[in-house]
C-alpha cells in the first residue's frame, strides 16, 4: 500500500515537473524534460528487473547504482511538487523558478552524497557521567562503530583505510561493534580481514550481530547452508580480533559489565536477543553497558531494567536528512523516534550510531558515516 502511494506521488510529481518545463518555449528544455522522463522510467524498469533477478541481488554495485540513479531523478521531481502546483494553478513564475532551484539543489546534494558523502566519516565525541561508575573505569574511552555493510564497498579498501586510521588515532580503550558487518553473506567480508585487523585499542574489541548478519534476506537452498554462513561470519569476527557477545555478558573490570545481545527488533525483524537471560548473569548493582543493534529494543525492554548505557545502530539515519542550524530531522524518524545520537530517559542512556557504511542508496546526504567516541566519567559525590 505504501509503495503504491509513493508510486502515485512520483507519477504526479513527474507530470507536474514536466508540464512546468514544457511550459517554457525552449527546445533544449523540452529535450531535457523528455530525457528526464526516459531516464526515470528506465531506472524504475531496471530496478524492478534487478529485484526480480536473483543473481542481481548479490551484485550490489550495479543494483545500488540503479537505485542511486532513481533517487537522483525522482527526489528533485518530488521536491518540485508544491512549487509546481502553485505555478500551474496561479501562473506564478516565481514559484516555478524557486521550485527549479530547490530541485537543482537536491540533485546536487544527492550527487555530493554519492561521490563524497559516503566516504566522509565523522568522529562524534560524547562524554557521560554516572554516579556508580567504578573508579577504575573513570575516564574510560569507548569507540563504537556499527552497520559496516562491507558488501557495499566492493573492494575499495583505500577509501575505508581512512576510517580505520581515524579509529586508531583515538587511542581508545575498547572497540564496540553493534552489528551488520555484511549485507547478507559472510563471503562479503573475504579480503577485508587484513584491513579490519589493523584496528588497535588498548584493552579489547567486542561485537554483536545485526539483522542483516543472519542471511534472512536472501534465499538458501538448504537451512544448513544458512546456519554455516552465520557460523562463518562469527568466525570472521574472531579472526579480526573481535569477541562476539551473543546473548552473553563479560566483566571488563570489577563492577563493570558489558552485555551483548543477538538482534532484537520490532516485527518484522527477528527477535533472537535474550535480555532477561543475559542480564541474569550480571550482579544487579553492577554498572552495565548493553550492545543491542536495534534502538527500538531500548523502549520495548531495556527501560524495564537498570542498564546504564545502551549502544545501538541499525537506522543509518536513513542516510538522508539534515543536522544543521539547529534542525535535526530524517525521514527515518517517522519509524524510529530514537534514530541517531544520544537519548536519556531517567538515569538510562541510549546512543544510536549513524552507521559506518551504507545500504541500498549508494551515498549519504546530510547524515554522514559515523565513528563514535564515548568517554565515561564518575560523577563527583555531592
Amino acid at each position: 500500500m505504501l509503495f503504491l502511494l509513493f508510486l502515485l506521488l512520483l507519477v504526479v510529481s513527474e507530470w507536474i515537473f514536466l508540464l512546468a518545463i514544457w511550459s517554457i518555449p525552449n527546445v533544449y528544455l523540452a529535450s531535457f524534460g523528455f530525457l528526464h522522463l526516459v531516464a526515470i522510467l528506465g531506472s524504475i524498469g531496471l530496478f524492478i528487473w534487478g529485484f526480480r533477478n536473483v543473481k542481481m541481488r548479490s551484485n550490489y554495485r550495479l543494483g545500488f547504482s540503479i537505485f542511486g540513479l532513481f533517487v537522483a531523478l525522482a527526489l528533485p521531481a518530488i521536491v518540485y511538487l508544491i512549487p509546481g502546483l502553485i505555478y500551474l494553478s496561479f501562473q506564478f513564475e516565481l514559484a516555478r523558478n524557486i521550485g527549479f532551484c530547490l530541485a537543482g539543489l537536491h540533485f546536487l546534494a544527492i550527487l555530493y552524497g554519492i561521490f563524497f558523502g559516503r566516504w566522509n566519516w565523522k568522529l562524534r565525541t560524547v562524554e557521560l557521567s554516572f554516579e556508580h561508575l567504578p573508579e577504575a573505569m573513570n575516564g574510560i574511552k569507548l569507540l563504537q562503530i556499527s552497520d559496516v555493510h562491507i558488501g557495499s564497498f566492493y573492494g575499495q579498501t583505500h577509501k575505508v583505510q581512512k576510517a580505520i586510521d581515524l579509529i586508531n588515532s583515538r587511542n581508545a580503550d575498547y572497540l564496540l561493534f553493534t552489528g551488520d558487518l555484511v549485507n547478507n553473506t559472510a563471503d562479503e567480508f573475504r579480503g577485508w580481514e587484513t584491513l579490519f585487523s589493523q584496528i588497535q585499542v588498548k584493552k579489547g574489541k567486542y561485537s554483536i550481530l545485526g539483522n542483516h548478519d543472519y542471511g534472512d534476506y536472501i534465499s538458501w537452498d538448504h537451512e544448513h547452508e544458512k546456519t554455516a554462513n552465520l557460523q562463518e561470519l562469527i568466525r570472521m569476527h574472531e579472526l579480526v580480533g573481535w569477541t562476539p557477545l551473543l546473548n552473553k555478558a563479560v566483566e571488563l573490570e570489577k563492577g563493570f559489565w558489558l552485555l551483548g545481545l543477538e538482534n532484537w527488533g520490532k516485527a518484522p525483524f527477528r527477535q533472537s536477543g535474550k535480555l532477561t537471560e543475559t542480564l541474569s548473569k550480571v550482579p544487579s548493582e553492577a554498572f552495565k553497558i548493553l550492545l543491542s543493534h536495534d534502538p527500538s529494543h531500548f523502549d520495548a525492554q531495556v527501560l524495564d531494567t537498570n542498564i546504564d548505557l545502551t549502544l545501538s545502530g541499525h537506522t543509518h539515519g536513513m542516510q538522508f536528512g539534515i543536522e544543521r542550524f539547529g534542525v535535526r530531522w530524517s525521514p527515518v524518524s517517522l519509524k524510529y523516534p530514537k534514530w541517531a545520537g544520544l537519548y536519556q530517559i531517567g538515569k538510562q542512556y541510549l546512543y544510536v550510531n549513524r552507521g559506518f557504511g551504507y545500504l541500498g542508496f549508494p551515498g549519504r546526504v546530510g547524515i554522514y558515516p559515523e565513528i563514535t567516541e564515548l568517554t565515561l566519567r564518575r560523577k563527583a559525590s555531592v
